[in-house]
C-alpha cells in the first residue's frame, strides 16, 4: 500500500471515499482498451503520464491489493510514493463534491467527458471526471506545479482518461 504524507491527504481522501464498493479480482493488462474499463490501472499508461510530467513512469499499481478501483503511478526509481493516483468513484460521490465547502474551490473542465470538475484546496487539485455511468477523480501529487499548469496537465490525461471509461 502506499503511504500518503499530509500534504497528499486531501486527495487521498477525496479519492478513498468515493471508491466502488464490492469489487472483487484485480486484474490487469498491458493493454489500453478504447471503451469502458474496470481497471484503474487500465486507465492511463505509463508513457502517457511520462508525456505530460516530462519524467520516466512505471507501471501502474493497485493500491488495495485485489481491488482494481485504485492505482498508483510513481516515477522510475523512486519509492512507492505516486505521482499519479487514480480511482473509480461513485456517481453519487461526483454529484455530492460539486457542494460549496470551505476552502475548496469547484473549478468546471468543459470539453471532458460528459461532465468534469477540479476541486483545488490548500493540499492540491484533482480532477474528476464523468462518461455516461463511470466516474473516476485522479490528482497529480506535485505540489512544485502552480495551480494553473497543474490542471491543464489534469486536463490532458483527463482527456485520454475519458476515452477509456
Amino acid at each position: 500500500m502506499f503511504t500518503t504524507p499530509p500534504t497528499g491527504m486531501l486527495a487521498g481522501t477525496l479519492l478513498f471515499l468515493g471508491c466502488i464498493s464490492g469489487c472483487v479480482g484485480c486484474h490487469s493488462s498491458s493493454k489500453i482498451k478504447l471503451g469502458p474499463v474496470s481497471d484503474a490501472c487500465e486507465v492511463l499508461t505509463p508513457s502517457e503520464i511520462s508525456a505530460v510530467l516530462g519524467m520516466p513512469i512505471d507501471a501502474g499499481k493497485h493500491a488495495i491489493n485485489n481491488s482494481p478501483i485504485m492505482c498508483g503511478w510513481t516515477r522510475t526509481g523512486a519509492s512507492d510514493d505516486p505521482e499519479v493516483i487514480l480511482n473509480f468513484q461513485r456517481p453519487d460521490y461526483f454529484e455530492k463534491e460539486r457542494e460549496p465547502h470551505p476552502r475548496i474551490t469547484m473549478t468546471p473542465a468543459p470539453g471532458i467527458g460528459d461532465d468534469a470538475y477540479y476541486i483545488t484546496s490548500e493540499l492540491g487539485t484533482s480532477l474528476f471526471i464523468k462518461r455516461g455511468n463511470s466516474v473516476i477523480g485522479f490528482t497529480i501529487r506535485d505540489k512544485s506545479i502552480p495551480s494553473a499548469d497543474l490542471m491543464a496537465k489534469e486536463r490532458a490525461l483527463g482527456l485520454k482518461a475519458a476515452e477509456r471509461i
